[in-house]
């Protein structure tokens, strides 16, 4: 016998499991360690993508991307360390976890929302294809949001 729970998210059955929409049977829940991260890696990486700006004014002001060093003309800001920090914190956690076990699928996501900004930084030719468009500086945005999100969550 299996029914809804009342807030209708998950498929319960036999009381002691359940089954969420996409057939996924687990645990899934974003693990309390990993909160801060997700919480300052939108802020920071929306910073580094352009998406929009911060900076504090007072004690003479700051700008987050502003370059603390420049190393062969790449400019390594608060908000690249922030956003790059937030990334591994999520996936060290996550891997730390011995009940995680992360498929190759997943790995990738991950890799990928930690290379993007990287490559946004330092390959000249990749930070013309990220700021081409507005659009696509969201789009930029919201892959290394959302696969940070979701590998905390499914792992």
């Amino acid at each position: 016998m299996a029914f809804y729970d009342p807030a209708g998210c998950r498929l319960i059955s036999m009381a002691t499991s359940y089954q969420d929409w996409f057939g996924d049977k687990g645990n899934n829940q974003v693990d309390l360690i990993d909160v801060l991260a997700l919480m300052t890696l939108p802020i920071t990486s929306s910073m580094l993508f352009g998406v929009f700006t911060f900076s504090i004014d007072v004690f003479g002001g700051y700008d987050m991307t502003d370059p603390i060093w420049t190393v062969a003309g790449a400019d390594l800001s608060a908000a690249l360390f922030i956003s790059l920090f937030s990334i591994i914190w999520i996936l060290v956690t996550n891997v730390a976890n011995s009940n995680t076990q992360h498929s190759q699928a997943q790995l990738a996501i991950i890799s990928v929302a930690l290379i993007l900004p990287l490559l946004t930084v330092f390959v000249p030719a990749f930070h013309s294809l990220v700021f081409w468009s507005d659009l696509s500086q969201l789009a930029a945005f919201m892959y290394v949001t959302i696969a940070a999100t979701y590998v905390s969550y499914i792992a």
